[in-house]
């Protein structure tokens, strides 16, 4: 289908980079009722002003704005048009409505927990785990540099200031941060608590904000902190000042090759490790392809996310196995709707070795 997506905001940008909303389909072009906006881009498409769809020939509107029922009256009523007209939660309410029907007959207890979740709530990336009604907030505050910060289980954890705070009540701030990471959730890295233990040595690929690595901070020896964003990169400096003598930042991407850009692991890391999480937007198998030396001669609790990508679940458990590793998948399902394929899949996957004085 040839598509018009109405609006610039956040559901618009949602829709783009959401691939499964519109395999197959061809976004032509933007509209938006702000006259600033008109012959501006976004998304590398122009953005039109509303009298201009008149003179273009298109199958489906996008709707991504929360205004719906003003813009859907103007469509009709100001502007006449007769195209197929569908809302950016009614899409989405199709997509939850796909899986369901793709699924129901599929005899695994973990999927079916997932459909029925489905069929009494919104689609759900993280399948049926919710922890709704369990909110944490953190206020933002600022230290002398105007530099953005919450306070994160007693530490400093620094933003950009350019981050998409939200604000309650006029208060600042951010919202469940450790959402993902609640007991049962299918994105959980750290499943067994009891392999803390003091002096480790952490990878942490796919840094972000930093709140994997800041939790355990105070346990590690050395902490590798991977990760390619240049504007996260600069606040994870501010971030981890209070253990600078233990952490080693590297900014280039986990490969299985050494480049200008990208660095193996076996390259960067040369003693034995404790911990490795990987959640590196689908580049999870080529980055352990280039870390097998250090994987065999470690014994480290690995927590590799599974989630990006169609087949990701099965290549990673036979690398990690290959290195001599037991694997085990994380609980639930997830829908990861950035990608093309509609489909569940497992999220993190689990390795461990086992040790001569036991299992680890």
């Amino acid at each position: 289908m040839k598509v018009i997506v109405w609006g610039t905001g956040y559901f618009a940008k949602e829709y783009v980079e959401r691939k499964s909303y519109h395999v197959g389909d061809e976004i032509i072009a933007f509209t938006d009722n702000d006259s600033n906006l008109w012959g501006k881009t976004f998304k590398e498409k122009t953005i039109l002003a509303p009298e201009y769809l008149e003179q273009i020939k298109f199958d489906r509107l996008i709707i991504c704005s929360a205004h719906f029922a003003e813009i859907i009256k103007q469509i009709r009523e100001e502007l006449c048009i007769n195209a197929e007209i569908i809302t950016y939660f009614e899409l989405e309410d199709q997509i939850k409505k796909q899986l369901i029907s793709k699924y129901a007959d599929v005899q695994d207890d973990g999927i079916q927990k997932v459909l029925a979740y489905y069929r009494e709530h919104p689609l759900n990336i993280y399948g049926a785990f919710d922890q709704k009604g369990i909110e944490t907030i953190y206020p933002v505050q600022y230290d002398a540099d105007k530099m953005p910060y919450i306070l994160f289980e007693e530490k400093k954890m620094f933003f950009p200031k350019s981050y998409p705070f939200v604000c309650d009540n006029n208060l600042v701030c951010i919202k469940n941060i450790l959402y993902e990471q609640g007991e049962h959730s299918p994105h959980l890295y750290i499943k067994d608590k009891n392999i803390l233990k003091k002096d480790m040595v952490i990878v942490d690929a796919g840094v972000c904000e930093g709140n994997f690595a800041l939790r355990y901070a105070d346990y590690a020896k050395k902490i590798y902190l991977i990760e390619c964003d240049p504007e996260w990169s600069e606040v994870l400096q501010r971030t981890f000042q209070p253990y600078k003598d233990k952490v080693v930042f590297c900014q280039k991407y986990l490969s299985d090759k050494d480049s200008e850009q990208s660095v193996r692991l076996d390259t960067l890391i040369q003693e034995p490790i404790d911990i490795l999480k990987m959640d590196i937007e689908g580049y999870e198998v080529r980055a352990l392809k280039g870390a097998e030396r250090v994987l065999r001669e470690s014994s480290a609790y690995c927590a590799v996310c599974s989630y990006h990508k169609h087949q990701d679940e099965r290549q990673i458990k036979a690398l990690l196995q290959q290195y001599g590793y037991r694997v085990e998948t994380s609980e639930g399902f997830m829908f990861f709707p950035y990608d093309d394929c509609l489909e569940f899949r497992k999220g993190v996957v689990y390795g461990r070795k086992n040790q001569a004085n036991g299992e680890y």
